[in-house]
């Protein structure tokens, strides 16, 4: 079902946009160029991602011919440290790193592999990542492991079997959504899903289990009957941290990012840093603020701000299920609970419910968006909160955004 949910929704996007129609001429790598791309180009139901740079994101055509590494598979993106980690799933069970070589151009170096798929990555040190990976259900395994990675050469230096996924397994197969460190923890959200048939009987409680690190032992699980669960399948939208390595935990209950019921209201709750319970104090009705629209997709901006994309769809309904379409985008102050439309961006659909393919550079925010005339970068001014169109990407949809 998750396959054909992320088939369809690419198939969608190349029907809005093909890149055979452009009149596209070899270019060579500009060494040193700061922004790295991961192009999806789907063709034949088959889709191939391209991984390029480039200088200039508002103007001009973007795009890998004669240039790029290419990768087949399905892969997500993730940044850490000076590295891009390329992470294999659906199939693909190894996880590479993209780096700057000596000469300024991109190169991949190192990589490893793990036994099904990747579900959580996130950052502890300049020089250190953790990987979280699950077993696929009940019957291929009772014991997570915890990969430590280094953050340069995508070297695993250390690997624990030794915590069984029981604590996090009560009510149905997790499925993780997002994972933070902080302040000594590691912090895992998930939802609880059926894994043969992807119903999510259980949204009555947000759940957050902690790992101690650098050990990786189980020490809680927090729950909060305030939210459903937190992020949703495979978006990895669950947490997001700030300067002070707070963390907020995002839920939606979406039925157009997956969840086949929503019983609660989309809501933030805090964690303030190395905490083991959810800050009392803090309780961020989404939804009530915005007269009954979701979130589905954020990224951390600062100064306790996110940018995201918010469903438009209200009420959400049964034929919307893995939707993710008709988004506008916002900037939510989550300190003061306000949320501001961006002005200049028009409504549009997501990637699938993949992660959120958003660059934060400064004091803009760039995001790929398929339109009708084809897929262009938009640049949003923060203080302002008004978009401009900038270049167009030879693409069927963008897998990844950073600045290397």
């Amino acid at each position: 079902m998750k396959n054909i949910y992320l088939n369809i929704m690419l198939l969608m996007a190349a029907v809005a946009f093909t890149s055979c129609d452009d009149n596209l001429s070899d270019e060579q790598e500009q060494p040193g160029a700061p922004y790295v791309l991961s192009l999806g180009v789907t063709s034949n139901g088959n889709t191939t991602y391209y991984v390029v740079s480039t200088a200039d994101l508002m103007s001009g055509t973007i795009n890998a011919v004669g240039k790029g590494i290419e990768q087949t598979g399905y892969h997500d993106y993730q940044q850490g440290s000076n590295s891009v980690f390329c992470i294999g799933g659906m199939g693909v069970t190894n996880a590479t790193a993209v780096v700057r070589g000596a000469d300024g151009l991109l190169k991949e170096q190192g990589e490893f592999v793990f036994d099904s798929s990747l579900d959580g990555l996130c950052q502890v040190d300049a020089n250190t990542m953790v990987g979280l990976e699950l077993p696929a259900t009940k019957q291929s395994g009772q014991q997570l492991t915890f990969y430590t990675v280094d953050a340069n050469s995508a070297a695993i230096l250390g690997k624990n079997t030794t915590v069984s996924v029981d604590s996090i397994s009560t009510l149905d197969w997790p499925s993780i959504t997002g994972m933070q460190y902080s302040g000594g923890n590691l912090y895992v959200t998930y939802t609880p899903m059926n894994p043969l048939t992807f119903e999510t009987a259980y949204t009555d409680t947000c759940f957050v289990a902690v790992y101690s690190y650098p050990d990786m032992q189980f020490v809680t699980l927090m729950k909060s009957s305030q939210m459903g669960p937190g992020g949703s399948w495979n978006a990895f939208n669950g947490m997001v941290k700030d300067e002070s390595d707070n963390i907020y935990v995002m839920s939606n209950s979406a039925l157009s990012n997956g969840y086949s019921q929503s019983t609660k209201h989309a809501a933030f709750l805090r964690i303030n840093k190395g905490a083991t319970q959810f800050d009392a104090d803090y309780y961020f009705d989404f939804e009530a603020a915005t007269g009954g629209l979701k979130p589905a997709h954020i990224t951390y901006i600062g100064d306790g701000k996110v940018f995201a994309e918010v469903s438009t769809l209200n009420p959400q309904t049964a034929a919307d299920r893995w939707g993710d379409k008709s988004l506008k985008c916002c900037i939510i102050d989550l300190v003061n609970k306000i949320v501001t439309d961006v002005e200049g961006i028009p409504v549009h659909n997501g990637n699938g419910g993949r992660r959120f393919a958003c660059l934060v550079d400064g004091s803009s925010v760039y995001l790929p968006v398929s339109t009708a005339d084809g897929l262009y970068i938009y640049r949003t001014d923060v203080a302002t909160a008004r978009a401009q169109r900038g270049a167009r990407i030879s693409a069927t949809f963008i897998g990844g955004f950073f600045k290397l």
